[in-house]
């Protein structure tokens, strides 16, 4: 990790100096060794397309693998172009909704995915001069070099990694702390990278499957308003992002959380659905996403349901 780590940073210094094709040129390669030498990753995206395209052959889904693995590489040259501040291009569409809450005061929780860059909508909202705080799970931060990180908290963004413990729900009272005086929250709405547990069940492409339920049930607490976000590349440095309209999370009671929580998620699960299936090759999961193994049918992999997964999360917070 170490050594990667090295010839990343040393690569990035060279590109910033040279432009972003010899990232573009070396990330295209090892992509590729990627690809043909790493089964199991390849194996996982063309089971995610079997899944998002039923209907389509064998050689459709490997082609659908071989476009995703190679957008996921581009991002390293955008990256590179953004830091350099030449012939990057990003359109935002919905961003009134967060002003709107910045004025409040309310602060807001910004619910992102792994569809396109995470970074590159971090950068953006920096531009609004609101408080930002990224929450990753440990095995999440790890994948993003210290390097990206050390950038984005240069730039004024706080981001905090989340232990999977039982005492930690995406560090829930940080999180909630930083809602309670405006500031604004992301964190992933798709992938559970801290305690599987947290899960609640949802129909994605056809597919019972359990998302994080731990945004929707901040986003209750809080009473602070959810957006859902998404960033895709619509050509080389150019990205576009939207921000959907927000949503509040309510409940006259305890024994309706489990119901508002889990429309939340399911509303959430609409919206990626429809974002990946304009932009299917951006959706960067290389690992099983659609489990046979995990319960299904509101049970969280613990074997809890959901009433008792919310009862515990509440209690954390």
């Amino acid at each position: 990790m170490e050594m990667k780590a090295f010839l990343i940073k040393n690569l990035t210094r060279l590109s910033l100096l040279l432009g972003s094709w010899p990232v573009r040129f070396i990330a295209w390669w090892i992509t590729t060794g990627y690809f043909l030498f790493r089964p199991e990753r390849r194996r996982a995206s063309i089971f995610l397309y079997q899944t998002i395209f039923p209907a389509r052959n064998t050689w459709y889904h490997l082609y659908c693998a071989w476009r995703q693995f190679h957008s996921f590489s581009a991002t390293y040259g955008d990256r590179i172009d953004f830091d350099r501040e030449r012939g990057v291009s990003i359109s935002t569409q919905g961003a009134e909704g967060i002003m709107e809450a910045a004025e409040e005061g309310k602060g807001g929780i910004i619910l992102i995915s792994h569809v396109g860059s995470f970074e590159i909508a971090a950068r953006a909202f920096r531009e609004t001069g609101k408080r930002h705080l990224i929450i990753m799970g440990e095995r999440e931060a790890k994948q993003v070099a210290r390097d990206q990180r050390e950038n984005l908290k240069a730039q004024g963004i706080e981001i905090l990694i989340a232990s999977g413990q039982e005492d930690s729900l995406y560090g829930g009272i940080e999180a909630l702390r930083f809602l309670r005086e405006g500031g604004f929250v992301s964190l992933a709405g798709d992938i559970v990278w801290t305690d599987p547990r947290s899960l609640v069940g949802v129909r994605l492409f056809d597919r019972e499957v359990g998302l994080p339920a731990g945004p929707h049930l901040l986003a209750l607490v809080s009473g602070a308003p959810l957006f859902f976000l998404f960033t895709f590349r619509m050509a080389r440095s150019k990205h576009q992002i939207i921000l959907q309209a927000p949503r509040y999370i309510r409940a006259s009671s305890r024994s309706e959380r489990k119901k508002a929580i889990q429309e939340s998620a399911q509303a959430y699960a609409h919206a990626l659905e429809e974002i990946v299936r304009q932009h299917p090759f951006q959706w960067y999961i290389f690992e099983p996403f659609f489990r046979t193994d995990r319960a299904d049918k509101g049970m969280s992999v613990s074997g809890h349901s959901p009433a008792e997964v919310g009862r515990r999360q509440e209690e954390r917070i």
